[in-house]
């Protein structure tokens, strides 16, 4: 029955993480909620181990080296409902900077990340 399903989707919680980013020059800006039913803190983790991989971190359109950001911050982390979250994205203007961030990072095509695979032999030259 569609009553049982609308109550249990009403009854789903999110967690929603807060996170602020402090530079070196003083400059501190929080980055976009981080939200996940179960687990937050690996989808925060996840995301912060991918930019120190690159050696920047991203923000919109923006690009900051590592060595400039002093420190990252988790401020707070609740739990509510997946209706009051949304509810809040549309509220705050996060839904809005999602969609310009994402729209700003739009691809024909998205190219397949290849991994480095050490058992091919050196190709780099003929003998």
């Amino acid at each position: 029955m569609a009553d049982g399903n609308d109550k249990q989707g009403a009854n789903e919680t999110v967690l929603i993480a807060y996170v602020t980013v402090q530079l070196d020059s003083g400059e501190s800006f929080d980055l976009l909620p981080f939200e996940d039913a179960n687990d937050v803190k690996s989808k925060v983790e996840d995301l912060l181990e991918d930019w120190a991989k690159s050696g920047f971190l991203a923000r919109g359109n923006e690009f900051y080296p590592w060595h400039r950001v002093k420190k990252i911050d988790a401020t707070k982390v609740v739990e509510m409902s997946r209706s009051e979250a949304d509810r809040l994205r549309t509220a705050d203007g996060t839904q809005e900077l999602v969609r310009m961030q994402q729209s700003f990072w739009k691809t024909k095509q998205a190219r397949e990340k290849k991994k480095e695979e050490g058992e091919k032999g050196g190709g780099h030259g003929a003998a």
